[in-house]
């Protein structure tokens, strides 16, 4: 490989962190698989922290409260990051809507525990949450009048294993009323996981579906949107050109730092590899290839 795209060492890693003053993580295939660390990815945080750098972890995982975020960082040995340092889509849906100038109150959710727990604080009801299965409704009721509550007033769409017609339905209905708020947590196409074998389907896929069928485009709160960096420097002091965004995705995180003008580092726990990476060199794609990569955080130590 050539120009772009450097891989990195312990020596020259030591060199770039001279110009950085912020280091920003993804999580899902940056610090973890699953509920487990990546080898070395704990102590390469613990050791940034220690030299003074500012540490902001930003996740495009939903399901997830920022409590739930620092629970599971402190358990995998994250000791210094900290509620406070967590940026994910519930905050920032959150945000949004306390920001809104919506009369109806009640939102219709396709999520889970995170978006719930964060929803609960903002004076905000939502329904649609958990299993509702077809089989629930006869045919003729739920085709010919599908029963919407008429306080909703947005509709949100993050990861929901529940997901099925009925909620599809739903959410399309809702959105024919060009009032109603569509946001979408992120749109993701698939979560890294432990065995690269096995493709995990992401957010997006969800919100594809309810884009098609309400024929209306979200608001996004995840990398790459802008939603996401207005709140970074909303919350945090940051120079982006002394700032180095680190991911597993170049469509999210590396594409989320070219365009805010940050350094990017691609790492190879994840989604992206280093054939993905040639093949948007192929492309022209100058707004998805990493300055930096490496394997793993831990080959840095």
């Amino acid at each position: 490989m050539s120009g772009l795209c450097e891989q990195l060492d312990p020596t020259k890693w030591a060199e770039l962190l001279k110009n950085v003053e912020t280091v920003i993580f993804d999580a899902d295939g940056v610090l973890w698989l699953g509920m487990d660390a990546v080898p070395g990815s704990p102590a390469v945080v613990e050791r940034l922290a220690a030299m003074g750098k500012q540490i902001i972890i930003v996740t495009n995982n939903s399901t997830k409260s920022r409590v739930d975020y620092e629970e599971k960082c402190q358990k995998l040995g994250f000791k210094s990051v900290k509620k406070e340092n967590i940026v994910n889509p519930p905050v920032l849906c959150s945000e949004l809507l306390q920001r809104s100038a919506l009369t109806k109150r009640k939102i219709y959710l396709i999520g889970a525990q995170g978006l719930r727990d964060e929803l609960a604080k903002t004076g905000f009801q939502y329904v649609g949450d958990g299993p509702d299965h077809f089989e629930n409704y006869s045919e003729t009721e739920f085709l010919y009048d599908v029963a919407l509550d008429p306080e909703v007033g947005a509709v949100i769409v993050g990861y929901d294993n529940h997901f099925n017609y009925v909620k599809l339905m739903k959410a399309a209905n809702y959105l024919r009323d060009p009032k109603c708020l569509f946001i979408a947590s992120n749109e993701d196409s698939t979560f890294p996981g432990p065995n690269k074998d096995v493709t995990i389907p992401g957010t997006g896929a969800l919100v594809a579906a309810v884009k098609v069928a309400a024929q209306r485009e979200p608001l996004v709160m995840g990398k790459p949107h802008i939603a996401t960096y207005n709140y970074i420097r909303a919350h945090w002091n940051i120079d982006p050109a002394k700032t180095l965004m680190v991911g597993d995705r170049c469509d999210t995180d590396i594409k989320f730092g070219i365009d805010n003008g940050m350094k990017t580092m691609l790492v190879l726990s994840g989604v992206h590899t280093l054939d993905d990476v040639e093949k948007y060199r192929k492309e022209d794609r100058k707004d998805l290839l990493p300055d930096f990569y490496a394997g793993k955080l831990g080959d840095l130590l």
